[in-house]
């Protein structure tokens, strides 16, 4: 049980991939979605975490608050974005939602990428505690949908 630095290799391509791998996953879509929808929680951080407990990394309690921070410069741009899209549906031709849809794709990608630098300027130990993406889910109020994430990964090469 060693509390030893470590050196990972997080990039944006990387956590986008995982990203995308994991949350095709129905159950996990669907969690996500309940955590973003009934907790105000965010995907992308969730994700993240993730990807950092497959790794078993993790970082101190005190930068729990220089992360969500990260999230402040993308997070309201996003909410409003996604929200706007929502109302729109009905008015807009497919082609259109589509790309608004793109657009919000885009948006995330742009907020990993701020998560990934926010990473990155951390020191990361070994994870000898439970798993990130328990203690997120439990910040929210959400351990039960925790369940989902539990168990890891399918398919991973990172």
């Amino acid at each position: 049980m060693s509390n030893k630095h470590v050196e990972i290799s997080l990039t944006l391509e990387r956590l986008w991939q995982f990203s995308l791998q994991y949350y095709s996953v129905r159950e996990v879509k669907d969690a996500c979605l309940y955590i973003q929808n009934q907790y105000h929680g965010n995907v992308n951080l969730l994700l993240l975490l993730k990807w950092l407990d497959e790794q078993q990394v993790s970082f101190a309690d005190q930068e729990w608050h220089h992360l969500e921070s990260c999230l402040g410069k993308s997070e309201a741009l996003l909410h409003s974005f996604r929200e706007l899209r929502k109302k729109l549906k009905s008015h807009l031709a497919d082609t259109l939602y589509r790309e608004a849809l793109q657009f919000e794709l885009q948006l995330e990608k742009q907020q990993q990428a701020d998560l990934v630098d926010c990473i990155n300027s951390m020191t990361l130990h070994h994870n000898t505690d439970e798993p990130l993406t328990l203690r997120y889910c439990r910040q929210l109020g959400a351990e039960d949908a925790y369940q989902f994430f539990a168990d890891p990964a399918p398919n991973q090469a990172c």
